[in-house]
């Protein structure tokens, strides 16, 4: 499994917690929103994306809504699971444990 190196933003959303693109790969990466309190984020996932559909996640007003209409279960943009680093993993772990204290 690949590593990803998309930056990504924050999103205020349900579903999504961060989302990225690379306009070079054609590369949507997206880091979804778990645990019981909503409080923990998974590990990236990446899909294969157009710049247009990119654009449209990024301009969309319900980011979940448009991601749950037009990418999951899209044939045509299958996901692939990306691994963490050592690192990667403790950061995003910290993140999660600022957001908790917040």
């Amino acid at each position: 499994m690949p590593t990803c190196k998309i930056p990504m933003k924050d999103c205020s959303s349900k579903q999504l917690r961060r989302y990225g693109f690379d306009a070079e790969t054609g590369t949507l990466a997206v880091m979804f929103v778990q645990g019981k309190e909503r409080d923990k984020t998974s590990r990236p996932y990446t899909y294969p994306c157009t710049p247009e559909n990119f654009a449209a996640l990024d301009a969309a007003e319900s980011k979940g809504g448009w991601f749950n209409a037009n990418v999951k279960g899209n044939a045509d943009m299958p996901h692939t699971k990306v691994v963490e680093t050592d690192e990667e993993r403790a950061a995003r772990k910290r993140a999660e444990t600022k957001e908790e204290v917040a």
